[in-house]
């Protein structure tokens, strides 16, 4: 399994196809911090643009901006990344057999990229969910 570098100059696409090359029962969800809020409160509400460059859409431009994904990396720990780096939303997620396309919480996010995705397989999700 190949380490996930991220970088500012990498668009959010390559990012995402790289993350499912990995672990394609599962796909990343990028957000504003304004649209994450309003999912919270129900409804679909739009992920950022998936041709821009990280350094496009990052709020924080205070940090280095690099950190590396893994098999063993935690959920939360890549969501958190996210957020305290660059300052957008990132959320795993992952899409059911019917297509209904759902985020991780709660004990998922305290699982493996490895460790949930043999879980997603196992339920028979749908591979390489958009």
């Amino acid at each position: 399994m190949a380490e996930i570098h991220i970088t500012g100059q990498k668009m959010l696409k390559t990012i995402n196809a790289e993350f499912q090359e990995n672990f394609p029962y599962l796909c990343l969800y990028f957000y504003t911090l304004e649209n994450w809020n309003k999912t919270k409160l129900g409804g679909r509400w739009p992920t950022l643009e998936a041709s821009k460059r990280l350094s496009e859409v990052r709020t924080k431009k205070e940090t280095a901006g690099e950190f590396s994904i893994h098999g063993r990396t935690l959920v939360k720990n890549i969501e958190q990344n996210f957020y305290k780096i660059y300052g957008i939303c990132c959320q795993v997620g992952w899409n059911e057999k019917d297509g209904n396309r759902y985020y991780t919480s709660g004990r998922y996010d305290d699982m493996s990229l490895t460790q949930l995705n043999k879980e997603f397989e196992a339920r028979g999700c749908i591979k390489n969910p958009k």
